[in-house]
């Protein structure tokens, strides 16, 4: 036998009161008497009035304290226990990912109540090893063949929410490979989505629930010829009843704009924001408040999706300049990066060029005679002449002079550059072989395992080098090369802390050393700050499995990027979908098959407190 609940023992309290109502009641009652004979009885009768007198033969006291007793005892909701589990292993699954954060219930997420199920039947059993899995995108094996019921109900109360889109399909082959070593076992999922076990001995909880949401998925912007700036945010009512709700805009932290929008159950409204001037945009810039933020304002069962973020380009990153005396594959490759701007100047011109104002400088067939302190550079075809002979300063850390061929096969060697062209090769003429830096990785390679090209982060900028010239190759001709032109910009134009500005939730995120910076700090949703060490050119940040935004900040400039909430997640109509036969499907207020029951006996402690009190009130009457 058990109880739930300790707090109406405090109620006993009142047992000494009901004593001492007793000792203080009295009985004696003025009487005139006739005779002297009576002084005898009326003695006796106070001897009996004497407080330790009371208590004999007072079943009135005894029965109310019992009936005291009865009502402490129903409160504390005492049940009694059955027989605990039959399998010697049980595996719990526990979903984390972004949705399980919605409401269950008015002050518990569906978290929260899978949480304190699995923990009520880790509890509840005796003899039996737990093994705890948490699924977001990926499984994750927190806890495996534990039989110490505190330790495992701990790891469970300590799981959290992601921000990550999942489901628990994911976890079917992990979940395969342990359940085949156990003789005795069973598998509890705790989910709001679809659950495929395969094969496998599965009781899925299902905490799909049906309610009211809505979401803000996306917030854009766009830039005019004279500076203004257009904003629309995209509202999804996911819920079953229509949405009505004002719609916040932030510039930085400050409120900007509040616009009223009405959206249908299972539809899409598009809202528009009053135009942000030209001056005030480029105020904005200037303060580095480059990002908008816009709110819904309303409260509903999910809340992670009613804030999107949106970072503002003031379109000067993505500058090219081309040094070249003519080149028409290369201007015609630079133009699918989507720049803004890309400008040529010839080789005799390109000391007068500002190169600062470029975010990228490509220089072909030529080389600078001093190398900016900022920008990437791509090096297409350097003059023989200058990296054979011995050089001091950034030529001879860039250019390792290997050999020249007068005609060579190039093989593409697997990396980001040559992403979707692997195992790719051509021919080309006077290719120069290069020993490949410590500082980059080599994309291409000579038949004398030179390098012919590679890409590396050089002092804060990231470096390319081609050591043949592109009319002496029918690679510009194949269908391969405006892919490798795409990546190998993507790769060059991306060195400025981060390479791009969105993330999914779980994404890693490179961060490249810009500048003379040496260290770099993190800033995530939630206001904590990482710090991270820049010595080695590139660390990366894996912790992104909260949606929001996350900025970096190095000695030489900061930047933002923007973790949104997965937009498959918001839908809090979907139903928990189970899609093999040897899974079922339980309802989360049941009690899960396999676990100790709990027979509540709270109605017959009640029954026998009323059948006390009416005994109570037929010995009062009787001695009236």
């Amino acid at each position: 036998m058990g109880i739930i609940r300790l707090w109406p023992v405090a109620l006993a309290v009142f047992i000494p009161g009901i004593i001492l109502l007793y000792l203080l009641k009295q009985k004696v009652v003025n009487q005139k008497i006739s005779a002297l004979n009576l002084w005898k009885e009326a003695y006796e009768n106070v001897q009996a009035s004497t407080p330790w007198e009371k208590f004999r033969n007072n079943i009135l006291m005894y029965m109310q304290i019992a009936a005291l007793l009865l009502l402490i005892l129903a409160l504390m909701s005492p049940y009694i226990t059955g027989s605990g589990s039959e399998y010697s292993n049980v595996l719990i699954i526990i979903d984390n990912s972004a949705s399980m954060s919605g409401l269950y219930s008015e002050d518990e997420s569906k978290l929260d109540v899978a949480k304190e199920q699995a923990a009520d039947y880790v509890n509840s059993n005796d003899g039996t090893r737990y093994t705890i899995m948490t699924v977001s995108n990926t499984p994750e094996l927190i806890i495996s063949g534990s039989d110490d019921k505190g330790r495992v109900s701990d790891v469970v109360n300590n799981i959290e929410t992601t921000d990550i889109a999942g489901s628990l399909d994911q976890a079917a082959s992990m979940v395969q490979s342990l359940v085949a070593a156990w003789k005795s076992y069973k598998v509890i999922a705790f989910t709001d989505s679809s659950a495929n076990m395969q094969n496998i001995n599965c009781e899925v909880v299902d905490l799909s629930i049906q309610g009211n949401n809505g979401a803000i998925q996306s917030l854009s912007h766009t830039v005019s010829e004279d500076g203004t700036v257009k904003v629309m945010a995209r509202v999804d009512n996911y819920g079953s009843n229509s949405l009505n709700t004002d719609v916040n805009l932030y510039i930085g932290n400050k409120l900007y704009d509040i616009q009223n929008v009405t959206v249908e159950a299972g539809e899409s409204s598009i809202v528009y924001f009053k135009d942000i001037a030209s001056g005030k945009y480029n105020s904005i810039l200037a303060g580095n408040t480059p990002y908008l933020m816009a709110e819904l304002n309303s409260k509903d069962m999910l809340a992670g999706d009613n804030i999107v973020y949106d970072i503002l380009d003031n379109g000067s990153e993505n500058k090219i300049l081309l040094v070249t005396d003519k080149n028409t594959f290369l201007e015609k490759a630079l133009k699918i990066s989507g720049s803004q701007t890309i400008d040529k100047v010839q080789p005799k011109d390109a000391e007068a060029a500002d190169i600062e104002e470029y975010s990228l400088v490509v220089y072909d067939g030529v080389l600078p005679g001093e190398l900016s302190e900022t920008g990437n550079i791509i090096f297409i075809n350097p003059p023989a002449s200058d990296v054979k002979k011995e050089t001091e300063g950034w030529q001879k850390d860039i250019f390792i002079y290997g050999k020249k061929s007068k005609s060579s096969v190039i093989r593409t060697l697997k990396g980001n550059v040559t992403e979707y062209i692997e195992d790719y090769s051509f021919s080309s003429l006077d290719v120069l072989g290069f020993k490949t830096p410590k500082w980059a990785k080599a994309f291409f390679e000579t038949g004398s395992k030179l390098s012919a090209g590679y890409l590396g982060n050089y002092n804060g900028r990231m470096v390319a080098v081609i050591g043949f010239d592109l009319h002496n190759t029918d690679f510009p001709l194949q269908t391969e090369f405006p892919i490798f032109m795409y990546n190998l910009l993507r790769e060059t134009m991306s060195a400025r802390i981060a390479e791009k500005s969105v993330y999914n939730a779980g994404e890693a995120v490179s961060i490249q050393k810009k500048g003379k910076s040496e260290k770099v700090v993190v800033t995530k949703p939630d206001g904590t700050k990482e710090n991270y060490n820049l010595e080695g050119g590139t660390v990366v940040f894996a912790d992104t499995i909260d949606a929001g935004l996350y900025s970096i900040k190095e000695d030489d400039g900061e930047m933002y990027f923007i973790v949104p909430f997965p937009e498959e997640e918001s839908d809090v109509l979907k139903e928990t979908v189970i899609t093999s036969d040897k899974n079922t499907k339980t309802d989360v207020n049941k009690t899960l098959s396999g676990s100790i029951s709990k027979k509540m006996v709270v109605l017959p402690v009640l029954a026998l407190l009323l059948v006390l009190l009416m005994a109570e009130w037929i010995v009062y009457r009787k001695r009236l």
